[in-house]
């Protein structure tokens, strides 16, 4: 079957997601700058089941993950404007609401994301992955409470 595609025409809502989105990148990339500078000049780098570190490396390495992860939010945030392209596990968007959830599960994941990079900078700084473990919980509670109610409204 092939995919309808909806037209995500701009919105109060995707306006204030996308400058919520911008401050947010600004308020997180500056925190990031500053733990670097608090930083020791190794930090831990991964850390093993139990939570504990059991890598470590210099204190650039702190970047790497946190570039990728914003890039991540900044595709769901432009992701947001072809919800037909949302890989949806057994679901086709067949109308409007379905993708409007869809477009609005994008760009809570992108604002996520962000917050995501920002806590792996915290947590590589402290030492330990509660905030990382945190937002993840977040997102693993928050996406199939989307797709259950884009599934919903078939």
């Amino acid at each position: 079957m092939k995919k309808q595609k909806f037209k995500v025409e701009r919105s109060t809502e995707g306006t204030v997601f996308e400058l919520a989105f911008v401050l947010l990148t600004i308020v997180v990339w500056g925190a990031i700058v500053m733990f670097y500078n608090q930083a020791p000049d190794v930090i831990p780098t991964h850390f093993g089941p139990s939570g504990a570190p059991d890598a470590f490396g210099p204190k650039t390495r702190m970047f790497f993950p946190c570039v990728i992860i914003t890039v991540v939010g900044a595709c769901m945030m432009a992701g947001a404007y072809f919800p037909h392209s949302v890989n949806l596990p057994g679901i086709n968007l067949v109308n409007g609401r379905q993708a409007a959830l869809s477009t609005r599960l994008m760009r809570v994941l992108g604002i996520l994301f962000l917050l995501l990079a920002g806590a792996v900078a915290l947590d590589m700084l402290r030492g330990q992955v509660l905030f990382v473990l945190i937002v993840i919980v977040v997102m693993v509670l928050i996406c199939p409470a989307f797709i259950y109610f884009i599934y919903k409204n078939q």
